[in-house]
C-alpha cells in the first residue's frame, strides 16, 4: 500500500463521515409531509363539504363555552331564532 492510496481512504473515510453527521444534524430542521400537514385538520362541513382548517384557529375557538342541554332546547323553542 503507498501512501498516497492511505491518503485516499483516509480523506474519503472523513468526508464520509462528515457528510454523514451534516445529514444527521440537518435532517429533523427540514420540514416533512407530516410537519406541513398536522399544522391543518381537514374538517366535514355541516351540508358536507371538506374544509381545511389551520390547528390554531381550531385551537382558539375550542377553548370557548360550550352550551349546556338547557340552552339549546331553549334555543330550539324559541321562534325568534336568528
Amino acid at each position: 500500500m503507498t501512501p498516497n492510496e492511505k491518503c485516499n481512504r483516509r480523506r474519503f473515510i472523513k468526508t464520509t463521515l462528515i457528510a454523514g453527521a451534516t445529514a444527521g444534524i440537518a435532517a429533523p430542521l427540514l420540514p416533512g409531509p407530516e410537519q406541513t400537514s398536522a399544522s391543518q385538520i381537514t374538517m366535514l362541513t355541516s351540508d358536507g363539504k371538506l374544509v381545511t382548517v389551520n390547528k390554531s384557529v381550531l385551537e382558539q375557538t375550542t377553548g370557548q363555552k360550550k352550551a349546556t342541554e338547557r340552552e339549546v332546547f331553549e334555543w330550539m323553542n324559541n321562534k325568534h331564532k336568528t
